[in-house]
């Protein structure tokens, strides 16, 4: 039997988006028996494609990469977000992604559907055009989709830009919502980025379906709503999870680890975006001292003054005589470190934490409670879902700049390593931990929404003929 061939064109705009897209395709290839066009383009990628990337085309999985050609896109505008950029560059490659399915359509296997990122809305034209069944793939979270869907409604009753509105947002399925916690590109209703992913909201419902890197039982209220028949079908088949392994300290990281008391360490990341003022990593360094717990902090480094460069001299960075004071109960490292080994290792007992989904699926799966400084993006959305509705994380007093105070550093990993909070929310990923790996299970709710999800890619003949 001819296996069905399934295109998909991940967004290269960012690894949080391109590697979990990647990870699913690796999944139907395995488990459901597809073959797979993966059609890329190096745009923004500043170094070399993804070692995933790589690890794709020399194994023996049936994937086929298929590189578009290269496009530029001119900022031109003032202030041009990466929403924008992204939402230009779709415009520009519709013409390179039609070709390569019009290319499969004339072969001896023609596509049966077609898989691209939520951001690359506009591409549902083309897939319209040449009658391919079309999903979105969300590497975000349920309550994010329950955003995108009712969007342009709330735009359409809200006239003022999020970050002047001082009241919070009724969204089906999610807490109230403070609408300054909103995502970052719907903040200035006058950046073209705010129109843009209103834009691509309006076409969630054209979507044959909707794959989100979730699992039901992390985001019960947010199923609940995507249930009804008036959204597209809803897949979570979640979490999607990549392991990239470097030897650069992870030795010497977790060899660490292993010689502290179990469940004593808290883990301090932000992700590869996070760029801190040196005043705020002082700050946050000091409030690590104070609070008296043990910590692994990865640092980025910081920019100084108008440099577009990063100040990565550790010694620079971090207050005089920290590391001194600190050496029996504290490892820093710079820039990268072994975060899903750090979350699995049996000394971590929490996690202080950007909020990106990926980090919180990742502490999720390994029972990791949170603290959440969330930094751009669904960032502090995802924050308030943690904190008031699942009820996993610690909140963070942030003032109106974004800047926490060594104070609030302290007071928020006290609580979260020995407060009654802590507890409460340790206790309750120890629970989502268990449901996490029950839904990876035979018969558990991911794998039975990824078979689901698969006959919906593969049964349908192409009418592309």
């Amino acid at each position: 039997m001819e296996k069905p061939h399934l295109a998909i064109f991940p967004l290269s705009a960012g690894m949080g988006h391109f590697l979990p897209l990647a990870e699913f395709a690796k999944r139907l290839c395995e488990f459901h028996g597809f073959s797979i066009t993966l059609i890329i383009s190096r745009w923004l990628w500043t170094s070399r494609p993804p070692a995933l990337l790589e690890r794709l085309a020399s194994s023996a999985l049936d994937i086929r990469i298929t590189e578009i050609p290269h496009i530029t896109v001119d900022e031109d505008e003032p202030d041009m977000k990466i929403e924008t950029s992204v939402s230009k560059f779709v415009l520009k490659a519709e013409p390179h992604i039609e070709e390569v399915l019009l290319q499969s359509s004339r072969s001896s296997s023609p596509i049966s559907a077609f898989i691209t990122d939520f951001f690359c809305t506009d591409l549902l034209d083309v897939t319209a055009k040449l009658k391919v069944p079309s999903y979105l793939f969300v590497p975000a979270s349920a309550s994010l989709v329950c955003l995108m869907l009712h969007l342009p409604k709330l735009v359409s009753e809200i006239k003022v830009s999020f970050k002047d509105a001082d009241f919070d947002v009724e969204i089906p399925g999610l807490p109230l919502i403070p609408a300054r916690d909103l995502l970052t590109p719907l903040q200035d209703r006058s950046n073209s980025a705010f129109k843009w992913v209103v834009h691509h909201a309006s076409r969630f419902k054209e979507a044959s379906g909707i794959l989100i890197n979730t699992f039901a039982e992390l985001e019960e209220e947010a199923m609940k709503i995507l249930g009804t028949p008036a959204t597209p079908t809803i897949y979570p088949i979640g979490p999607l999870m990549v392991t990239e392994s470097d030897a650069h300290d992870e030795s010497r990281c977790l060899k660490w680890l292993d010689e502290q008391p179990p469940s004593s360490v808290l883990f301090v990341a932000f992700g590869s975006g996070a760029i801190f003022s040196r005043q705020q990593i002082i700050d946050l360094a000091i409030g690590l001292e104070a609070s008296g717990h043990r910590f692994l902090w990865v640092i980025r480094g910081y920019k100084s003054g108008d440099s577009s460069s990063l100040e990565t001299d550790i010694s620079q960075l971090l207050p005089e005589g920290f590391q001194s004071r600190t050496w029996d109960r504290g490892f820093v490292l710079l820039n990268w470190a072994p975060q899903v080994r750090i979350l699995s290792h049996p000394s971590t007992g929490g996690f202080l934490s950007h909020c990106g989904w990926n980090s919180t699926l990742e502490s999720v799966s390994h029972g990791v409670p949170m603290i959440g400084w969330p930094l751009f993006a669904e960032q502090r959305m995802n924050k308030v879902i943690l904190v008031k509705q699942i009820q996993v994380a610690i909140d963070l007093k942030m003032e109106s700049t974004g800047f926490v105070r060594r104070e609030e550093v302290e007071r928020a990993v006290r609580e979260l390593m020995e407060g009654e909070e802590g507890r409460k929310a340790r206790e309750k990923m120890i629970e989502l931990k268990d449901k996490a790996k029950i839904a990876m299970m035979v018969g558990g709710s991911t794998m039975k929404a990824t078979a689901s999800a698969a006959a919906g890619l593969g049964h349908r003949p192409s009418l592309n003929t």
